[in-house]
């Protein structure tokens, strides 16, 4: 089973949340506040605490601030707490320094398999991966740990040996049938609106 991190920044304004797909969900300082609003339950809390609204409600569940000079991030002090897969809820349209930190993040301490904001779902993929949905729903595809090649069957533009990096970006593209098929040399993640990920079938080969 995988973990949730919640932390701050902009979530979905609904989440689906089920207790049983998930082996704790952990809080990263005012990611306690998207549980909260989402009636998620959380296990942790982790941070300085300088960002929640609810840091005396929070301390009465019996979790501590830890010092604001810290070494890790409030996400990598969540992220350290078990090992595995994960998904990520929040962190959406935010600062661009936070943005890139948590790229730096995802290399170093494992990427999510879907990271939840309020516009836009993201994935992470590897290999052979199979995808289902509509007739011209919109992917981006994109790579923030250096350049992997992706093959594709079944885009409006078809990736074609190309080179996905943060500076070679396969962005607004659409499914031009029902089925898209991908080959991948390597991780890389593929950006959905939020509204079209309920609808998007993602198998892993």
């Amino acid at each position: 089973m995988r973990r949730l991190i919640v932390i701050g920044g902009m979530a979905p304004s609904s989440f689906c949340f089920d207790r049983n797909e998930y082996s704790s969900v952990i809080a990263a300082d005012s990611g306690y506040d998207t549980a909260r609003s989402l009636s998620i339950p959380v296990d942790s809390v982790v941070g300085d605490l300088d960002s929640t609204k609810y840091r005396s409600e929070i301390e009465a569940l019996g979790f501590r601030a830890c010092s604001h000079d810290k070494d890790l991030s409030d996400t990598e002090l969540a992220l350290s707490l078990g090992s595995g897969d994960y998904d990520l809820l929040g962190g959406g349209e935010g600062r661009i320094d936070h943005t890139l930190s948590l790229f730096s993040t995802f290399s170093r301490m494992g990427w999510p398999r879907y990271w939840f904001m309020r516009c836009d779902t993201i994935a992470t993929v590897s290999g052979e991966v199979k995808i289902e949905a509509e007739k011209g729903t919109e992917l981006s595809f994109f790579s923030p740990d250096g350049e992997k090649t992706v093959h594709s069957s079944g885009l409006v533009w078809e990736l074609d040996s190309f080179p996905l990096s943060l500076t070679s970006v396969s962005l607004s593209n659409r499914m031009k049938g029902n089925e898209l098929s991908l080959r991948i040399d390597g991780r890389i993640m593929m950006r959905m609106k939020v509204e079209d990920f309920p609808h998007i079938r993602i198998e892993q080969c």
